[in-house]
């Protein structure tokens, strides 16, 4: 069971820069009782307080993630350079010959979901979309994210707010990419990255359709 200091740092890291008033309606707790948890936070230097000034009112605090708060969500990272070793060590002369370092990259990538889509594809097999959903959600937390998802009328949508490859996406946004791709495959839809926190939004989101969309000029 998480503490109550772990719960507020999910919380945020769920809903964003949040202020006393809505931790403490979150949690049925008292406005102080926040209070105290917050500044034990802020003191280990997990979160951060920022003074806003709305357009009513007095200024008050939102409280938002720090870098080392957004570190203390368990991400795989260990997980996938095993992969990328593994596939590394399998390639030979022929697979890389005449290949640009972007082809290589590409690659390397293609094969390391690959891998990915093996080891998980028995938990989805002869599933319904939903159940795929559900399973597929499991295994981005698993791999380290904190995911969550949601049925709307006619679509599924995955929300994914500690994306594993934070670290590393600027340089590498073939990431995204290929993140989306194996999706995709688990799920056997195709998955819209509708949002991208590489692209400045709060959490990644993933929505995938249940039945598939006709391209244009088909019948």
């Amino acid at each position: 069971m998480q503490s109550t200091k772990e719960q507020i740092l999910a919380h945020i890291m769920r809903a964003g820069a949040s202020t006393v008033d809505a931790i403490s309606r979150e949690f049925g707790l008292a406005r102080m009782t926040i209070r105290q948890h917050l500044a034990m936070l802020e003191r280990d230097g997990l979160i951060m307080s920022q003074e806003v000034r709305g357009a009513k009112g007095r200024p008050h605090l939102e409280y938002s993630l720090t870098e080392g708060g957004e570190e203390s969500f368990p991400k795989r990272y260990q997980h996938l350079a095993d992969l990328a070793l593994e596939e590394v060590a399998s390639l030979d002369a022929d697979d890389i010959a005449g290949k640009s370092p972007s082809e290589k990259k590409a690659m390397l990538l293609m094969k390391i979901a690959e891998r990915l889509y093996r080891e998980h594809e028995p938990k989805v097999r002869d599933k319904t979309l939903g159940d795929r959903v559900a399973i597929v959600t499991d295994i981005l937390t698993e791999e380290g994210g904190f995911a969550e998802w949601k049925a709307s009328p006619g679509s599924f949508e995955i929300t994914d707010h500690n994306c594993v490859y934070r670290r590393v996406v600027d340089s590498h946004p073939q990431l995204c990419d290929w993140h989306v791709s194996l999706l995709g495959q688990l799920l056997g839809r195709e998955v819209e990255g509708a949002e991208l926190i590489r692209q400045g939004a709060e959490a990644c989101r993933f929505v995938v359709r249940e039945q598939e969309t006709t391209a244009k000029g088909t019948a």
